[in-house]
C-alpha cells in the first residue's frame, strides 16, 4: 500500500483527524444549539402583543433564494414595552427560511397588522421574543448530519490507513 506523506506526515491520518475534529465540533454545536433553544422555549413567559407589520422578505445566498417571515410586533414585559421581529425562537429572524414564497406567506397569514397576538419572551433576556413556541430543528439537524458525515469519513480514512 502506498501512503502519501508530506514532510513525514501521513496525509490520510491528518485528513482523518481533521474530519473527526470537524465532525465532533459540528455535532456538539448542533446539540448545544438545540438544547439552548429548547431551554428558552421551556422558560418562556407569555404576554400579549400587537402586530405592527407582517410581510415576507426574500433572502439571497449560496446561489438560491429563500423567504423569511418578517413580523414586527410590540409586547410588554413586567418592566417595559419592547419591539420584536422574531417569529421562531432564536436570536435572528433568519432562524427559519422557506423555500417558496407561498410557504412564507402562510407563516405570516395569522398575523394581521393591528391585531393582538401571543408573544413569548425569555425572562432572562427579555429582548429575545418570538411568536411560535417551537424549536426549529432544521439548522441543528443540518449541523448534526454534516458532523456525522465528517465522522464517518474519519472512520473510513482510519480503516484505509
Amino acid at each position: 500500500m502506498v501512503v502519501a506523506t508530506l514532510n513525514g506526515l501521513d496525509l490520510a491520518a491528518v485528513a482523518a483527524a481533521a474530519a473527526a475534529a470537524v465532525g465532533v465540533v459540528l455535532v456538539g454545536r448542533g446539540l448545544w444549539q438545540y438544547r439552548r433553544l429548547a431551554a428558552v422555549v421551556d422558560r418562556a413567559e407569555e404576554t400579549t402583543g400587537t402586530v405592527e407589520q407582517a410581510t415576507i422578505r426574500p433572502v439571497h445566498g449560496g446561489g438560491s433564494r429563500s423567504f423569511i417571515p418578517a413580523v414586527t410586533y410590540t409586547y410588554q414585559t413586567p418592566t417595559e414595552r419592547r419591539t420584536g421581529e422574531t417569529v421562531y425562537p432564536g436570536n435572528s429572524r433568519f432562524v427559519k427560511r422557506f423555500g417558496t414564497e407561498s410557504a412564507a406567506r402562510n407563516a405570516v397569514e395569522p398575523y394581521d397588522p393591528e391585531s393582538q397576538t401571543t408573544v413569548y419572551y425569555d425572562p432572562r433576556e427579555p429582548t429575545h421574543s418570538f411568536l411560535e413556541p417551537a424549536v426549529q430543528t432544521g439548522p441543528q439537524i443540518t449541523q448534526l448530519g454534516v458532523g456525522l458525515i465528517c465522522l464517518a469519513v474519519a472512520v473510513l480514512l482510519g480503516i484505509v490507513i
